[in-house]
């Protein structure tokens, strides 16, 4: 974040702009819309400033412009068509340590003003940095046309019953829950719709409700919500999984949920890091369990965030077992498992046509009660894509063990590093020299092994080409 994202207020304060033109006059209106003394420094001036000259509204200054007035201003904008003097207001502004934003020049801005959607109260503002003004109008035009007409009138009427809820309604949390649920619910469709009488009586009966519920030592309002956060990329959170996560008042998140996928949580909500690295203790998920049922009896909303699918290798079964066992609520979101993900960005299907028609999934990675239960026989034997999670040290092993097993030695093979990530690289190669090659790439966790025909795809239909996919290796070919 470049710019720190800012709402001012300008009411009654002194904003200078230089320049008389067009580009001057769109300032000024702006400026005037909320409520600031504003001041025009410029030679002449254009019809529209001229008016509000005569109307009033604003003062003129005449001349060149004059560095004098920077010091008795809050806000500078330079909106001159020469940038040597666009330049000297910058300068000046930086020594008076005024903000100063220069139109079309981000180089020179020490603030930007952004593409506004204004919906009194609601104000969206959209930037780019100064780097793309026209996209950021765009966007401005898009959420135009996606707000409700009456988003406006549905703030300032939940600005007049907020003096109730928080007599009505003992904590924090409790009323960040009742906002929450009033939004979602059916008061806000009908303000919408203008019929805010109906509105009202819900409002009143959804405070009568809550009369004491703080206090109910019965009453929980507490939940788990086990959701698969996707194999890495952001855009494969489900609709579901982010509204919860939005929602949630502790996010409890595996070590490879990223930052990116972490920012969708609200900005207090508590960020919990649980995630366990290679070889850690098993005994980690038992304290993992232990706290989410302490949250939760707590009456906190918790999301708990896992990579890929919470039921696939994530040990999402687990926490719910424990969550349940203790007569708490909770809801499962599935997520996109890495075996779906990595592979889709890669160029590696999972099944084609006459060469793959069924996928085994299985995980590398044992507890240490257990002994190593794969068969071997059986997985070599099969003529379908062969997907291992957490297999990256045990590589050599997979390798001889399937090629021991009758597993052809010239089987393609591919190991996907970071997969659905920027970081993503694809390691190709064939069964035999797989794990030479991962040695030799410096593969690490979080990895995916992928045996089969189907890797082969990936070069055939030049999936290489596309510049988003790191190949480390050539793969080879079906």
């Amino acid at each position: 974040m470049s710019y720190f994202p800012l709402f001012a207020d300008l009411q009654d304060q002194p904003c200078l702009v230089v320049g008389g033109g067009e580009v001057a006059a769109r300032k000024v209106g702006r400026l005037l819309q909320a409520a600031a003394r504003v001041t025009v420094n410029a030679p002449r001036l254009g019809p529209q400033l001229a008016a509000r000259v005569s109307a009033g509204e604003i003062h003129h200054v005449a001349g060149e412009f004059d560095p004098e007035l920077v010091a008795t201003h809050i806000l500078v904008i330079a909106a001159t068509s020469d940038r040597d003097v666009n330049r000297r207001v910058a300068e000046t502004a930086a020594r008076h340590q005024r903000l100063c934003n220069v139109v079309d020049d981000s180089e020179l801005s020490s603030c930007i003003l952004p593409a506004v959607v204004d919906r009194p109260p609601i104000v969206i503002a959209v930037g780019s940095n100064g780097r793309s003004p026209v996209l950021a109008r765009r966007l401005r035009q898009q959420i135009e046309t996606w707000l409700p007409d009456r988003i406006g009138e549905l703030a300032d009427w939940a600005g007049g019953w907020r003096d109730a809820v928080r007599e009505g309604i003992d904590t924090h949390a409790g009323r960040l829950r009742f906002w929450e649920n009033l939004f979602d619910g059916e008061a806000a469709r009908l303000i919408l719709a203008g019929r805010q009488r109906e509105a009202d009586a819900l409002v009143q009966e959804a405070l009568e409700r809550n009369a004491g519920h703080e206090t109910d030592s019965h009453c929980n309002d507490g939940v788990a919500w086990i959701v698969g956060a996707g194999p890495g990329d952001p855009g494969l959170l489900t609709r579901r999984g982010l509204q919860l996560l939005q929602q949630a008042d502790v996010v409890m998140h595996d070590r490879l949920v990223g930052s990116a996928i972490l920012e969708f949580a609200r900005r207090d909500a508590r960020l919990i890091d649980v995630g366990k690295s290679p070889g850690g203790p098993a005994s980690a998920q038992a304290g993992i369990n232990d706290q989410l049922v302490e949250l939760v009896a707590a009456g906190n909303r918790v999301c708990r965030l896992k990579g890929g699918d919470p039921f696939i290798f994530g040990r999402g079964a687990e926490e719910v077992a424990a969550v349940a066992a203790a007569g708490l609520d909770y809801e499962v979101v599935a997520g996109i498992t890495a075996a779906i993900g990595c592979s889709a960005t890669a160029g590696i299907p999972l099944t084609y046509r006459g060469l793959s028609g069924a996928v085994t999934m299985i995980t590398a990675h044992r507890a240490p009660e257990v002994d190593d239960d794969i068969d071997w026989s059986l997985l070599a034997k099969t003529s379908h894509t062969l997907v291992i999670y957490m297999g990256v040290k045990r590589l050599p092993q997979i390798s001889r063990e399937l090629i021991r097993h009758g597993m052809s030695a010239s089987t393609p093979a591919a190991v996907i590093e970071n997969g659905a990530t920027d970081a993503q690289r694809v390691i190709g190669g064939q069964l035999d020299n797989i794990a030479d090659l991962a040695k030799a790439a410096e593969a690490r966790a979080p990895a995916l092994l992928i045996i089969g025909d189907v890797v082969g795809i990936a070069a055939r239909i030049d999936w290489l080409a596309n510049p988003d996919i790191k190949y480390s290796a050539t793969t080879a070919s079906a």
